[in-house]
């Protein structure tokens, strides 16, 4: 009887009269019979060869084309080892899923190991996570696609769907003639949780950008007092037509699942293409900055300004420009007011920082930043 190695085995105990057919660590064919392996070593027009793995043994197994045992010729010259036997079919097992998950390898191991009931005699003779690890990463990494170099590309399914085999691509589509490529992922429960959230956050990076786009831009939605990652989008650039078809494409999508895309509250960064569109697309909601990118704003001009050592070294300067931060803080009410007291006891140096933010960051009813308020 011949049985196909199968990752989802439950039981490392097989049936000793049985032929499991695995592979090497390098690849090459190689059955599993009465605790004992053999490679592949030839075949004619009705019989497929084995030989045991053990030099010297010299044991041949005779399978016919389709992989059903007929006959075993000689007897082993050394002990078989079940436990080594166990712990080989698990390690395939997890390389398996190591090869066709995108899952962590520590926790593909993890689980692994918890449903094997190893023999302590296996667990002895188990590789350590570390170990197998370092191996496991190179199998992946030699499996992983290389990266392409244009925006036009295949999408291995692996990459399409969940680890539940469940859509996770749900935006492909290519803008301006074919040149720029929109992709979004997300679930349908994440799609339920962006829809059904009242304040949502986007925000851009652009240090981690794949190569052929410009940006990854994440959307989370507000739930149980949290912020979670519910759209993960590849964007080519930092236009305001490209934030429009993002968000006409997912007030699309709301409209298929019987949803509306309508937050009351929208936190962003500030990127100056964005924020008019925002505006546009969502004219009900809240428009607010993020406190985070406000603060970084203010110190980068600082920096700019060539205040970066006296903003590090000067309490007082360090103390003044914090109270410029803090006025995020503050009620709508008093903004106006805390800004003109910081006009009258913030040092010269700091004249230039505070006549940017009068300007830019916007005085005096409430911070706004390229009409952004910041409430």
């Amino acid at each position: 009887m011949a049985t196909n190695y199968d990752p989802e085995i439950s039981s490392l105990k097989i049936n000793e009269s049985e032929v499991l057919f695995t592979l090497s660590n390098k690849g090459e064919p190689q059955v599993i019979y009465e605790n004992a392996i053999f490679n592949f070593n030839q075949k004619n027009q009705s019989t497929k060869y084995w030989l045991c793995v053990e030099q010297q043994c010299g044991v041949y197994l005779h399978t016919n084309l389709t992989g059903e045992f007929t006959r075993i010729n000689g007897t082993h010259t050394h002990p078989v080892n079940p436990d080594q036997i166990a712990v080989k079919i698990l390690r395939d097992r997890m390389k398996a899923r190591i090869l066709a998950e995108t899952t962590s390898i520590t926790r593909i191991y993890d689980k692994e190991i918890a449903k094997s009931n190893l023999s302590k005699g296996a667990t002895a003779i188990m590789p350590t996570i570390v170990e197998f690890r370092s191996n496991m990463s190179k199998a992946r990494r030699r499996n992983t696609p290389v990266v392409p170099k244009s925006s036009v590309f295949n999408i291995p399914k692996l990459y399409q769907e969940t680890i539940r085999s469940e859509r996770f691509l749900l935006i492909d589509v290519f803008l301006k003639r074919g040149k720029d490529r929109v992709l979004v992922f997300d679930s349908k429960n994440q799609l339920e949780l962006l829809f059904e959230s009242e304040t949502i956050f986007m925000d851009g990076t652009f240090d981690s950008t794949p190569d052929n786009f410009k940006q990854v831009y994440l959307i989370h939605a507000q739930k149980f007092g949290q912020g979670l990652p519910v759209a993960f989008c590849l964007l080519p650039n930092k236009r305001g037509p490209t934030y429009t078809e993002l968000f006409e494409r997912l007030k699309d999508e709301a409209i298929l699942m019987g949803k509306q895309f309508n937050p009351k509250r929208i936190i962003t960064d500030y990127e100056p293409c964005l924020l008019p569109i925002v505006g546009q697309e969502f004219p009900a909601a809240i428009h607010s900055g993020c406190m985070f990118h406000f603060n970084q704003a203010i110190h980068r001009k600082i920096t700019e300004l060539g205040l970066a050592r006296d903003y590090l070294n000067n309490d007082t300067i360090r103390d003044q420009c914090r109270q410029l931060m803090a006025l995020s803080l503050m009620p709508i009410d008093e903004v106006e007011d805390q800004f003109k007291r910081l006009q009258t006891i913030m040092t010269t140096s700091l004249d230039n920082l505070l006549i940017t933010f009068d300007l830019q960051l916007g005085c005096p009813k409430s911070i706004q930043i390229f009409g952004a308020s910041l409430t």
